[in-house]
């Protein structure tokens, strides 16, 4: 009898047992997955003056966050020690000190900046240039310290007007990656389309390793690809260029595309009651006055989007969408119309899906 009872607590204990195994199974396996699964993940921080903030989705496990970070810090070093006007060391920098005429060696990545930024100055009929940089100087719009922003004289915007013309003064040998200066005193500036630049070199090291969905977005220029978390196209809202209204003016879906906005509703200057906008026209030297506000560009990458914005901004709604229409890219220019703003899309912004 005695032996019977120990039997059956024994076999109690061994079911106890066996059932404590398959949920601790069970558990470990679930547990397991999960942490094979993919994860999102948004990382965030300052580059450039200004801040971003990156949307990583459906991420393999085996990249660890730390890995992306490190490979964005890096990447954005990178774009900057070759961009960068604010950096005296940058690659730019380096050319901006050279003060002679013949022939540079340039990286492939200011090789492939220059390129684009060659084809936007011929398509918007020189309203686009990166040797504007003594005239940005000049409005106290540039990185030099301590900028004194006055409104210059007619005669020190055609004197200084002299050293501009990306045209004539700049030649490259794409091919063999060479650039020469015209005039020695030649200056070349590339913060209107540097950012969108970086923001590309993100992205190629997103798909290098293995990142298929991310939006990038540094000081509201942006680079999508693949999917969100809810696994729809990215959602962006365009800002409104009235800042007091603090309201969305248009809501767009993206893949796959780089978008900007240029607008000069931020960084101005006031002189007796004038407004002077650091989008300057390459024609007359001088800050835009034309009823266009703000520009938005959609594009096959950020830099492109980045550049274009600037052109079509210097360029205005009447001509700029004359050139979108027909480059067929997808621009939204917002105008200041008696008090109003309205909107103005090319044909291919309207397509937009």
């Amino acid at each position: 009898m005695v032996k019977l009872e120990l039997n059956k607590i024994i076999n109690f204990f061994e079911n106890k047992f066996s059932i404590f195994f398959l949920i601790f199974v069970i558990c470990f396996n679930f547990f397991s997955c999960s942490q094979e699964k993919d994860f999102n993940a948004q990382l965030k921080g300052n580059t450039m003056g200004t801040y971003y903030v990156i949307e990583v989705v459906n991420v393999p496990k085996k990249l660890k966050i730390k890995k992306i970070e490190k490979e964005v810090q890096s990447t954005l070093k990178k774009a900057n020690k070759i961009l960068s006007n604010w950096d005296k060391k940058s690659e730019i920098s380096i050319i901006n000190k050279m003060n002679k005429t013949t022939p540079i060696k340039i990286s492939d990545e200011l090789n492939e900046v220059f390129k684009t930024a060659n084809n936007i100055n011929i398509k918007s009929n020189g309203f686009f240039d990166v040797t504007l940089d003594p005239i940005i100087e000049l409005w106290g719009f540039g990185y030099k310290s301590q900028q004194i922003q006055i409104v210059p004289t007619e005669q020190q915007i055609i004197n200084t007007l002299s050293m501009v013309g990306q045209r004539s003064l700049l030649n490259i040998n794409y091919e063999n990656n060479i650039l020469k200066k015209n005039d020695e005193n030649l200056k070349i500036n590339l913060s209107s389309i540097g950012k969108g630049f970086g923001i590309d070199l993100i992205g190629r090291k997103f798909d290098e390793l293995g990142i298929r969905n991310y939006l990038i977005n540094i000081g509201g220029d942006i680079l999508t690809k693949g999917h969100n978390k809810k696994k729809e196209n990215w959602v962006i809202g365009i800002e409104n260029p009235n800042l007091k209204e603090k309201l969305i003016k248009e809501i767009v879906n993206l893949t796959n595309k780089g978008l900007a906005t240029s607008g000069d509703y931020k960084n101005f200057f006031t002189n007796n009651g004038k407004r002077y906008s650091h989008i300057i026209n390459p024609k007359t030297g001088k800050p835009i006055m034309h009823s266009t506000k703000s520009v938005t560009v959609i594009h096959d990458n950020s830099m492109k989007a980045d550049g274009w914005a600037t052109a079509f901004l210097a360029l205005g709604s009447l001509e700029g969408l004359r050139i979108a229409n027909k480059e067929k890219i997808a621009v939204l220019f917002i105008d200041e119309i008696d008090n109003k703003l309205v909107k103005f899309k090319s044909s291919a912004f309207k397509n937009l899906k």
